[in-house]
């Protein structure tokens, strides 16, 4: 790069413009972000849905978690292929309309195995997103670049999430002062019904922005042997027995990761109007303004410290970023739980929250480092399908089945949450911080 201009950068990488990519990063941002407000909404719903359809705390978390996530990592694989060979903006628009007709879906549900199909729909239209914005990003950011533009395409999940409860709050308090409403041909809906109905159709203005992005030229990571065709399975599978500890302990990290903050997300909502008391509209603007800042501001510092290690000659520096970005979140994950004062829980969930979105960005781009272009949509959807399953599959149940099955009363969910997410975050970090040596050995392996 000479001096990292405009022009620098074009001749020199051969990528698009500096000006082109960071628009499309921006457009990624608000589709990642739409996907975190459909995925999260439930959270705010959980007690108006329990009451109307009689249901556990644990079938709760299989319409939040498992429903999800095991049609997103199912769906992953065959996309993922899909991806490295299509015209990946178009595949995600398609995603983007399915996934926001699936979310108003749910709000049509009159049964649980109604509700449950209709999320497990979301899960299919979401599972386009992530390989294909992966292997986009791969082909719009030289890899010098990569860990900052895949950190600032990761706010997508903070700004989703933090979004999804600070209008989600405001929203769901509002159509439940309206309250149910009898609409033509549908018959009555209740506010929670209304409200994911509401959440969902603006998504479908999204995909046609996405339908209208360039399609950037496919080319060869500098670093890696180049591919000009998509991989053969047995080119993909032999790949993965080469780096199998690398790819697989950050898999494994990453999903830890993720069952420490999905279980943030799902239960801490409902642990502040269980235990404490607090309206819908109070916890949306605490959780969702702690997740919409500390997470924001953790996975760009997350994905530039990355970077900013590799730059310094530490070339395993985007684990040990993530490392120490695991080690904070359990000390605020511990922390949060045990306070009582709101200045307080929301200082300490803030520290949760930053830890924990710090090691997104520079876990993926660790990972895409010793990936070649042509495997990324692939290897990015195994990644999405192990954070999934780990993260928003087991991370909300695991803290149900404690509550549930361990202490026993709904309202010690703030134990299970302070046994739970710390727990992960640990595993995650150690993880990472063991990941480093074969990490090390597959960045010489691939040239890197």
């Amino acid at each position: 790069m000479q001096g990292g201009t405009s022009q620098g950068w074009e001749l020199e990488t051969n990528y698009p413009k500096p000006s082109v990519a960071w628009a499309c990063v921006a457009v990624l941002v608000v589709a990642y972000a739409l996907s975190f407000v459909d995925r999260l909404i439930l959270t705010l719903l959980v007690d108006p849905i329990r009451q109307d359809l009689q249901l556990s705390d644990v079938q709760i978390s299989l319409l939040q978690g498992f429903s999800f996530a095991l049609f997103y990592s199912l769906a992953g694989i065959p996309l993922g292929r899909l991806v490295d060979s299509g015209r990946r903006t178009t595949i995600i628009a398609v995603g983007i309309a399915l996934w926001s007709l699936m979310t108003a879906a749910c709000g049509l549900s009159r049964q649980y195995w109604q509700l449950f199909v209709a999320r497990a729909g979301v899960g299919v239209g979401e599972a386009t997103l992530g390989p294909a914005a992966y292997s986009l990003l791969s082909d719009l950011f030289p890899p010098g670049r990569r860990g900052l533009a895949l950190g600032i395409f990761s706010t997508g999940t903070s700004l989703g999430a933090g979004f999804a409860l600070l209008v989600g709050g405001w929203l769901v308090g509002a159509v439940a002062a309206s309250g149910a409403v009898d609409v033509p041909w549908i018959g009555r809906l209740q506010p929670w019904q209304l409200t994911l109905i509401y959440v969902g159709l603006p998504g479908l203005l999204v995909a046609l922005l996405v339908r209208a992005l360039p399609e950037p030229v496919r080319q060869p990571d500098p670093t890696l042997p180049a591919t000009t065709s998509a991989v053969s399975l047995g080119q993909l599978a032999a790949h993965y027995r080469q780096h199998a500890s690398t790819i697989g302990m950050i898999h494994l990290a990453t999903g830890c990761a993720g069952m420490g903050s999905y279980g943030i997300m799902s239960w801490a909502p409902a642990m502040l109007m269980r235990v404490h008391g607090w309206s819908p509209q109070e916890v949306g603007l605490l959780v969702g303004g702690s997740i919409l800042v500390a997470g924001t501001i953790g996975v760009v510092t997350g994905g530039w410290l990355g970077d900013h290690l590799v730059q310094r000659g530490r070339p395993t520096g985007r684990l040990i970023a993530a490392t120490v970005s695991m080690a904070i979140g359990a000390a605020g994950a511990v922390a949060y739980p045990l306070q009582s004062d709101a200045t307080w829980i929301a200082a300490c969930l803030m520290v949760a929250m930053l830890g924990g979105f710090m090691a997104v960005g520079c876990s993926a781009a660790a990972l895409l480092a010793v990936v070649p272009n042509r495997m990324r949509g692939q290897v990015s959807a195994m990644f999405f399908l192990t954070n999934s399953l780990l993260g928003i599959g087991a991370g909300p149940v695991v803290v149900a089945l404690f509550t549930d099955m361990v202490f026993g009363t709904p309202a010690a969910v703030r134990w299970s949450l302070l046994v739970v997410p710390p727990a992960a975050y640990l595993l995650a970090a150690a993880g990472f911080w063991i990941g480093r040596r074969p990490y090390r050995a597959s960045l010489s392996a691939a040239g890197a």
